[in-house]
C-alpha cells in the first residue's frame, strides 16, 4: 500500500468520525428543544448548524477528499500513478 492510499484511508476515517459525531449534536439539538436544561447552555440553531458543518466536512472526506490529496501530493504525481496502474 502506497502513502497515499494510506492517507486516504485515515481521511476517510476522520470523514466517519465527524459524520458519527454530527449525529451527536443533531440529537443535542431535539434534546434542547424538547427540554432546555438538557441543552447545555446551547440552542437548537447552535447544534443544527455545528452538526450541518460537522456533516458536511465529514462526507467531503468520506468521498476521499480529492482536492486534500491533490493539495498533499501533488497533481502530477496523480498522473504518475495512473501510468503506473495501467502497466
Amino acid at each position: 500500500m502506497k502513502p497515499r492510499d494510506c492517507f486516504g484511508v485515515v481521511v476517510r476515517t476522520v470523514g466517519l468520525l465527524l459524520v458519527l459525531f454530527s449525529l451527536f449534536y443533531f440529537y443535542g439539538a431535539v434534546a434542547a428543544t424538547v427540554s432546555p436544561a438538557l441543552g447545555r447552555g446551547g440552542t437548537p440553531v447552535y447544534y443544527i448548524g455545528i452538526g450541518v458543518v460537522m456533516m458536511s466536512v465529514g462526507l467531503y472526506l468520506l468521498r476521499g477528499a480529492p482536492h486534500l490529496l491533490r493539495f498533499a501530493y501533488g497533481k502530477d504525481q496523480d498522473a504518475q500513478d495512473d501510468q503506473h496502474d495501467t502497466t
